[in-house]
């Protein structure tokens, strides 16, 4: 594994449908290049280190799809909180919210219409996104360095416009602890593969950036749980932090909870944490593992924890207080 090691710092490229993980066969989360792959589900004895997480593989040979990374000199350097909340809120504010998607949110989401309109839920379907881009280039904005927007060749081949990619669904804010919209996720309509979400980003395109793995705040309307809450996925928190008055972190997925510990040292120091991860933690070896990491860091960091426990036939802690299902509370240390 040490050969494999010194290409981790070579350019590395996103899966997609067209180019699949190497090692779990998977359309997203993973990235490759010609000689090793970082794997976000299956293990290795390697895990890699930062934010990202992952584990490190060695390929045998090189994928037959695999397309050397363009320069990545044409990416650009993440444009600043303030100006991605504000492009970002102009953005929504051009979009709808189509019925179907109310009905969703409300009927099986569980939110008033006041908090749907407060948390800023829109519908992403039967857009041009080149006009959206240019409704928000003629507001005074540089998309230059906002995750989700970059610039795509026209096809004249002599220039560029301001574009981003979608797939039909509804879209939501991800916040940061100041309230910042600091990314945007789409709850699919249509799951691609086993993918649900789809995170608004554009860090292998033309000036384009990356919103990394952003562990969304969702605070409460009003706080009747001191108690800082744990979850996966940034709908679930929101869910959550409405339901039980708590303020609810939600990771991108169950192994990307690296930045979590340094968010509640200096966000949250004094308060007791409330792991509640899907139920799947018990029989799924790699959500497992992860949980198992996640609660050794807080652990390690000197902060109280507490398991949250609910009734397994609702695999979500979101599912569970929808139902209005008793949540227990196991002492961790």
């Amino acid at each position: 594994m040490n050969y494999a090691k010194q290409y981790v710092n070579q350019p590395l490229q996103r899966v997609n449908r067209q180019q699949p993980c190497p090692v779990c066969g998977k359309t997203d989360w993973c990235s490759f290049n010609d000689r090793i792959a970082i794997c976000m589900r299956v293990e290795s004895n390697h895990l890699v280190p930062g934010k990202m997480g992952g584990w490190l593989h060695k390929l045998i040979e090189t994928p037959s799809y695999y397309k050397p990374v363009e320069t990545a000199a044409t990416v650009a350097a993440k444009a600043s909180a303030e100006v991605c909340d504000r492009v970002y809120r102009d953005f929504l504010s051009l979009l709808s919210l189509a019925p179907y998607h109310i009905k969703e949110l409300s009927k099986h989401r569980g939110f008033t219409l006041e908090e749907i309109k407060e948390i800023g839920f829109k519908s992403l379907i039967e857009v041009k996104p080149w006009e959206l881009c240019k409704r928000l280039i003629d507001m005074g904005y540089n998309l230059k360095g906002v995750p989700g927007f970059y610039q795509a060749p026209n096809k004249k081949g002599n220039g560029y416009y301001w574009c981003f990619n979608y797939s039909p669904g509804f879209i939501f804010p991800i916040l940061d602890k100041e309230g910042k919209i600091q990314a945007l996720q789409t709850r699919l309509d249509k799951p691609i593969g086993d993918r649900k979400y789809q995170l608004f980003s554009s860090g292998n395109k033309e000036t384009g950036s990356s919103c990394g793995v952003p562990v969304h705040v969702a605070q409460p309307r009003i706080l009747k749980d001191k108690r800082i809450w744990v979850t996966e996925g940034a709908l679930k928190a929101t869910i959550l932090s409405q339901r039980v008055g708590a303020v609810v972190l939600g990771t991108v997925s169950s192994n990307t909870w690296a930045p979590v510990p340094e968010l509640l040292e200096q966000s949250f120091p004094e308060s007791e944490i409330v792991e509640a991860y899907d139920c799947d933690k018990y029989t799924n070896r790699h959500v497992k593992t992860a949980c198992e990491c996640f609660r050794h860091a807080i652990t390690e960091a000197g902060m109280q924890l507490a398991e949250a426990i609910w009734n397994n036939q609702y695999k979500g802690v979101d599912d569970a207080v929808l139902a209005r299902c008793e949540i227990r509370y196991k002492k961790i240390n």
